[in-house]
């Protein structure tokens, strides 16, 4: 992590707070069903337990591999001496002081390779799919983040306002007389309103890669990949297209709108402070994030019911989303967002953030699953220490692909992210390693649950990824029961004696096995004296189903993963270059501006 002077948070703290809100936060829409076990209509009244190994099945023939399966639940005050475990004391603090920040969800993001590899399934199939995503016996996913236009897991690119014959090639549109979602936008919209059938209090959040090239210094939508450097000239947006910025979302959240879809949270861009070319980024710096807001988008999005996330983006540049919310009215960020890809990633900045703005909900909106291995725990390693830092909830990369992990640009970007999903054929999917991971967290935290400080019994290891670790979060749901998630990675089995600070004299006991993820649910403390004899919860059934689930959906009977690609950021064969890049846009350049021919050359205009 950068180290952040310790002035610069001290000169923004306010008043410090333990609890934070999400008042208005909205849902996509639809007449699915809301909510899930340890809601107060789907109580948990007994103790139980979920566990998902970190080894991946397909690697490992001969081990029984469990994903979402049934596992002994914790006893109250029942200690069993018969092990030689290692022991592990852990400490909740339950009381008003352990309490902090409200869960939104957890989910993944919409892609266009999700949309069309989803949308080539049969009716009947597409359905189960859903269901198994979305559904109250599914993972029940509540929070979702969706492409504005195209990104890297793109087959062909768009923007929403191209305006001219290629995406490299359009001319501005002043007036965006030409602005349209396009057969992949409006294909993106309706799969989205689909969801609503499944689930419908989903919260969705929308994320640009690019805006159109015409609104970009160099004109392009897509810049040409320069082996080696990360920064392309000029690859950034251009501050006189602000007015037309501002349209562009406004249009966008109407046309969604009308297609059922109910836009909740809006980032101006992803990984604003990338600049690679092969595939669509685009820079742009805080005080002109907080410039768009300020000529109008902010008002506009109030208006509609969209909450403004800033920056979006890795943890190591932490003063970009407290420029943008000093450079903009009061109340005119809703929240921040944090990406997992920074080299030195560090979860305490948010809660140095926190500190600085203790008002406002924060996000890990973009971490991703690369080609597989023979066992993974990273999601797991991203959303505990980023909850237990301040998250409210978090969205993995990708939800779906095809069975070569694409449709991806060809020039460039992720071509080894994997999602949750894998689709087959017309007729089968694959349920990977990172959908039992997610519902780990998705299936048993509701919206409106509470985390809580853990007070002891976390230990965090050499870094984010490194035994001996030990992470955890505590989270109590609407019906105030717990839900508590265990990531061992420690080595070696680990006997938990877990107790909360309002109730030292209950006890709970139970063994965390190494490298698995744990989900243990705890029935509110007014059912301790009946626990054991209290009967399951109302919606046990689904538990009892999942524990025997296999890795595959379907007809397809076979988990194995695709054969394994390189892991180089650089592909093993060149790749094509990007089309039109020596496209020059007529426009009208400001003093100081430059086209990317005449800057590569050190010529202003």
């Amino acid at each position: 992590m950068m180290s952040f002077p310790t002035f610069f948070w001290l000169a923004l703290y306010t008043t410090r707070t333990y609890s934070q809100s999400m008042p208005g936060f909205g849902s996509s829409g639809g007449a699915g069903p809301k909510g899930g076990i340890g809601d107060l209509s789907n109580p948990v009244l007994s103790a139980q337990a979920y566990i998902t190994n970190g080894k991946i099945a397909s690697y490992h023939p001969d081990v029984e591999v469990r994903h979402l399966a049934s596992s002994p639940p914790p006893r109250l005050n029942q200690h069993d001496g018969g092990t030689c475990n290692q022991k592990r004391t852990v400490i909740i603090d339950d009381s008003a002081r352990g309490k902090r920040q409200e869960m939104l969800g957890f989910g993944h993001t919409w892609t266009d390779s999700t949309v069309s590899t989803f949308g080539s399934l049969e009716e009947d199939v597409f359905d189960k799919l859903m269901a198994d995503l979305f559904g109250p016996d599914g993972n029940n996913m509540g929070f979702m983040r969706h492409t504005i236009g195209s990104s890297d897991m793109s087959g062909s690119h768009y923007s929403f306002d191209d305006n001219g014959p290629h995406f490299n090639q359009g001319q501005p549109d002043m007036n965006l007389d030409n602005f349209a979602l396009g057969p992949d936008g409006t294909a993106m919209a309706e799969m989205i309103a689909k969801m609503g059938h499944y689930k419908s209090d989903v919260f969705l959040l929308g994320s640009p890669w690019s805006y159109p090239g015409w609104m970009k210094q160099n004109g392009l939508y897509i810049a040409p990949k320069l082996l080696g450097s990360g920064q392309i000239l000029n690859n950034t947006f251009d501050p006189q297209f602000t007015a037309q910025a501002v349209q562009y979302f406004i249009k966008y959240v109407d046309a969604y709108r009308e297609l059922g879809v109910q836009v909740n949270g809006l980032s101006l861009s992803n990984e604003p402070l990338n600049s690679q070319g092969g595939y669509p980024c685009m820079q742009m710096g805080p005080d002109d994030a907080a410039r768009i807001l300020n000529t109008g988008l902010g008002d506009a999005m109030k208006e509609r019911g969209v909450k403004v996330i800033a920056y979006d983006h890795n943890t190591d540049q932490p003063f970009y989303p407290a420029r943008v919310i000093q450079g903009t009215a009061n109340g005119t960020i809703d929240g921040a967002a944090w990406h997992c890809y920074a080299g030195n990633l560090n979860y305490t900045v948010l809660e140095h953030f926190h500190q600085a703005f203790p008002s406002i909900p924060q996000f890990m909106t973009e971490c991703s699953s690369y080609l597989p291995s023979d066992a993974s725990i990273w999601m797991a390693q991203q959303f505990l220490p980023a909850v237990q830092s301040g998250a409210s909830g978090g969205t993995f990369w990708v939800l779906g692909t095809d069975p070569d992990y694409g449709p991806h640009s060809p020039w460039g970007g992720c071509e080894g992210c994997v999602g949750s999903i894998m689709v087959n054929s017309s007729t089968t999917y694959t349920k990977t390693h990172d959908y039992y991971m997610m519902g780990q967290f998705s299936r048993f935290i509701r919206r409106g649950s509470r985390n809580y400080v853990v007070r002891q019994g976390i230990e965090y290891g050499a870094g984010t990824t490194e035994a001996p670790q030990f992470l955890l979060i505590s989270i109590q749901n609407p019906d105030e029961s717990w839900a508590i998630v265990f990531l061992n990675n420690y080595g070696t089995d680990q006997d938990v004696e877990l107790s909360f600070v309002t109730h030292p004299e209950s006890v709970w006991y139970g063994t965390i096995p190494d490298l698995t993820v744990v989900t243990w649910l705890i029935p509110p403390a007014s059912l301790w004296a009946s626990n054991g004899t209290a009967p399951a919860t109302a919606s046990s059934s689904w538990g009892n189903s999942t524990a025997t689930a296999s890795a595959t959906s379907g007809t397809n009977s076979s988990s194995k993963c695709p054969p394994l690609k390189p892991t180089s950021s650089e592909s093993a064969t060149p790749l094509p270059p990007v089309p039109f890049t020596d496209y020059v846009p007529p426009r009208t350049l400001k003093a100081g501006q430059c086209l990317i021919s005449a800057c590569a050359q050190g010529e202003l205009r």
